[in-house]
């Protein structure tokens, strides 16, 4: 029986949720299984562990970015349906703990995908076949395609998971048959805001780790190197869960050192077939791409990679359809905002641009691409009141969908039930991009153009002061030009390497 960590079980919280049980505990949560008495159903109830060090201004400042994801969850959810449902955002109160902030979700009965693979493991019974495992997870696929292009008031944006796994995806039992829910959009993130109020840890140190190692794409490994996250960093994810549902083997086992040095090595990708699954040559490539080191070369559009999948095995799912929004809504100035559901579906496209090396992020001045097609955006991290004089205040996730990089100032409405008549602020969200190849390029040959400059000045400043006295420029026993020419021949020779390595 798992321990009651915070003393809850029997209580009221919140005057609506009677705690009946836990059901789960992690390194970073705990979760009970409560009665909501005014709903008279059941819902699970997800309890943060934050250390008890935290003043109140940290208290406070935490519990308002947990709100703010908590917001944005309830209206992704609300949109797509495999995206699990939140219902309340508050703290618990407990005799063994002093800040305990929870998040009430739906219920779910069924189980997750770890188990349901290690159930059939303990069974006897095979691993699923690929076109059967296509078909479960099909529907969290689309759900993760539709994340990744969200309706804006500019037009849409990518909201990212970024700790895809087989834990965080559930199989429920819906009239006979498995269905799959997508959990722990924003858990991440809030990780990630609990470290930085807590203070930086490392992944071995602390369990506030944004992202699970045993499915850490390159880029969450060595960010410098391979560039920052983005919609190719959930098809990694994505496709590790699918390796292990086909073959019942994690596909990168071993400690945290052992699996970023098999992550991040070309020869050994986690393929089905390299794990003992035999597979046509068209599937494998599949997954070679949507497993390749580079991010570069990998799928960027988990659409691109499930429709590829679904034609080899015979599969098909409904394709994600959605509505481009270039303006904000009707009634938007009168401070009402129309539900999304009242919108017409039209097919849409995701654009992502060039992915930088190296360097991690820059804040860039509009949700619009230089092409009007959506931007990519990397962590739901940071809200503000976009109300005529607020400010953008850092605000990171809870959820599931995470983010990198700095603050814009574009608001992303929060929509309302079309019920209320009565006008309600508009909440928005500011977002951040994925800093375009040309920043980064423009870093890394930064070195090289100030030496070559230094060098042709040298070289001029020798020329002319040889014209105006008919001798040479000497630095010491040696002519200006002769320690200039070198220099310059160098430099060039690193400004062409680098421009070259950077293709």
């Amino acid at each position: 029986m798992q321990q009651d960590v915070f003393g809850i079980v029997g209580t009221l919280q919140e005057g609506a949720f009677r705690v009946e049980q836990v059901v789960a505990e992690g390194g970073f949560a705990v979760v009970y299984r409560a009665h909501h008495e005014g709903f008279r159903a059941d819902v699970a109830l997800k309890c943060l562990k934050l250390p008890g060090t935290l003043n109140e201004a940290k208290q406070a400042e935490f519990l308002d970015k947990f709100r703010a994801e908590g917001e944005l969850l309830f209206r992704l959810s609300a949109a797509i349906p495999a995206v699990v449902r939140p219902l309340h955002v508050g703290t618990v109160k407990s005799t063994k703990a002093n800040f305990v902030p929870f998040i009430a979700l739906e219920w779910l009965d069924g189980c997750n995908l770890d188990a349901f693979i290690d159930e059939r493991r303990r069974c006897g019974k095979p691993p699923l076949d690929l076109k059967r495992a296509v078909q479960l997870l099909a529907p969290a696929a689309r759900a993760l395609e539709q994340a990744h292009a969200f309706p804006g008031p500019t037009g849409r944006v990518s909201i990212l998971h970024r700790d895809l796994k087989p834990e965080n995806l559930f199989v429920v039992d819906v009239a006979g048959r498995d269905a799959i829910k997508v959990l722990d959009f924003g858990i991440g993130k809030v990780k990630g805001a609990a470290t930085q109020i807590v203070g930086r840890v490392s992944i071995e140190q602390s369990s506030f780790s944004a992202f699970t190692p045993a499915y850490g794409a390159p880029e969450q490994w060595l960010p410098k190197h391979f560039g920052q996250t983005g919609t190719w960093t959930d098809v990694w994810g994505f496709a590790l869960t699918m390796v292990e549902l086909i073959t019942a083997k994690t596909p990168l086992p071993g400690d945290a050192h052992a699996v970023m040095g098999a992550a991040i090595d070309e020869r050994l990708r986690p393929t089905p077939r390299s794990l003992g699954l035999a597979t046509s040559d068209a599937v494998e490539a599949i997954f070679n791409k949507a497993l390749a080191v580079d991010p570069k070369q990998r799928y960027h559009d988990i659409g691109e990679f499930w429709n590829q999948l679904e034609a080899e095995v015979g599969a098909s799912s409904t394709q994600i359809w959605g509505t481009p929004k270039q303006s904000l809504p009707p009634r938007a100035a009168e401070g009402r905002i129309e539900p999304l559901a009242s919108e017409a579906p039209t097919l849409f496209e995701l654009a992502i641009p060039d992915l930088d090396e190296g360097v991690g992020v820059a804040a860039q001045p509009s949700l619009r691409s230089d092409a009007g097609r959506p931007p990519v955006l990397s962590r739901l991290d940071e809200f503000a009141e976009m109300q005529p004089g607020s400010k953008a205040q850092d605000i990171p996730n809870i959820g599931g969908f995470r983010m990198d990089v700095g603050p814009i100032a574009e608001a992303i409405e929060l929509g309302e039930s079309a019920s209320e008549s009565r006008p309600r602020t508009v909440v928005a969200h500011t977002v951040s991009l994925v800093q375009p190849r040309r920043s980064s390029l423009l870093h890394e040959v930064r070195g090289p153009l100030k030496l070559l400059a230094l060098a042709v000045g040298i070289m001029a400043l020798d020329w002319g002061y040889t014209v105006m006295n008919g001798a040479t420029f000497q630095l010491g026993p040696v002519r200006a030009f002769w320690i200039a020419a070198p220099l310059a021949v160098w430099a060039l020779a690193k400004l062409l390497f680098q421009l070259f390595e950077h293709r």
